[in-house]
């Protein structure tokens, strides 16, 4: 409780969740909150810190002008909560808490992949003729867009998904279901083992590795692949130093706002840690307004 206490009251006060300590052999790009408590242990805490350092990484990119646009909170306040049970408070707020986090890490990730299409858009139009640096531009736009529409039916299906279980019904009769089906493919697997179908397995499994081999070397337009840059462009030692390090800080952020996903996603296998969020997130309530009190009491004595 007085951990509680003491993370809601340095994030009341202004503290930003999305900051990372010194890198060290261990950790190259750093740790956040959220990364500290989830190694002691603290899976409830980790995923309100991370749902908050999402919303923090969000807010500051549109302030640099990286992202327009706001996130879709859910307000689960708005809802009568007097007539749900526990286990049907704690489901709401972690779906809420889900899809707040996804919403976040979906912008986010768009907003890298676009920041990375303006740098090499701009490299290739300085470094290669005018009719090849069209074609090498509209692949690559292509390729964004590809991406954009794929992360777009992704969180869609997420939402579906989130919609089929929200009630604890539906996913009891999941896991029965899945529990049965699980009892049918042992039974088969049992089946085939008896009969021994060795030489059919093994024919099987020598066409299925021919199929694949062929399929491999057809790879289609998903397949394409630009040319590097750095072939292409002579630019100095100095110069390429910049981009690795600018790729390897991205490469760094992006693992961060995966992680901090998936915790949140975490709290769906863990009755402990939803109700260590719930009781994280009636703590910060708290901590605000007794923050906002304050100020207002000091304002009133300043006058």
């Amino acid at each position: 409780m007085h951990r509680e206490k003491m993370v809601a009251a340095l994030l009341s006060a202004g503290a930003r969740p999305n900051l990372v300590t010194d890198p060290t052999k261990e950790n190259p790009g750093g740790c956040t909150a959220a990364d500290l408590a989830s190694a002691r242990g603290y899976d409830g805490l980790a995923a309100y810190l991370s749902e908050k350092a999402l919303v923090a990484q969000f807010e500051s990119m549109i302030i640099a002008g990286n992202i327009t646009g706001s996130l879709q909170t859910t307000a689960t306040d708005t809802v009568n909560s007097e007539n749900l049970s526990e286990e049907e408070l704690y489901l709401k707020d972690t779906l809420a808490a889900y899809r707040t986090a996804a919403d976040a890490a979906a912008r986010i990730q768009v907003a890298f992949r676009e920041h990375s299409l303006k740098v090499r858009t701009k490299a290739v139009q300085l470094s290669s003729p005018e009719d090849e640096a069209r074609n090498i531009i509209a692949a690559m736009k292509i390729q964004h867009a590809f991406r954009n529409h794929d992360s777009k039916k992704k969180m869609a299906a997420a939402a579906r998904i989130q919609h089929r279980f929200r009630t604890w019904k539906i996913r009891r009769d999941f896991l029965n279901m899945r529990h049965h089906a699980i009892k049918i493919q042992a039974v088969f697997r049992g089946f085939q083992v008896r009969r021994q179908f060795i030489k059919i397995i093994w024919s099987v499994g020598v066409l299925e590795k021919a199929v694949l081999r062929w399929r491999l070397k057809r790879r289609g337009f998903r397949g394409l692949r630009v040319e590097p840059v750095e072939a292409v462009v002579d630019q100095t030692h100095e110069s390429d130093t910049e981009e690795d390090f600018y790729k390897l800080s991205q490469k760094q952020a992006e693992e961060r706002v995966e992680r901090s996903v998936i915790r949140v996603q975490a709290m769906f296998r863990s009755k402990k840690a939803q109700e260590e969020y719930w009781r994280m997130k009636l703590t910060h309530k708290q901590a605000k307004v007794e923050y906002e009190g304050l100020l207002d009491s000091d304002m009133n004595v300043d006058r």
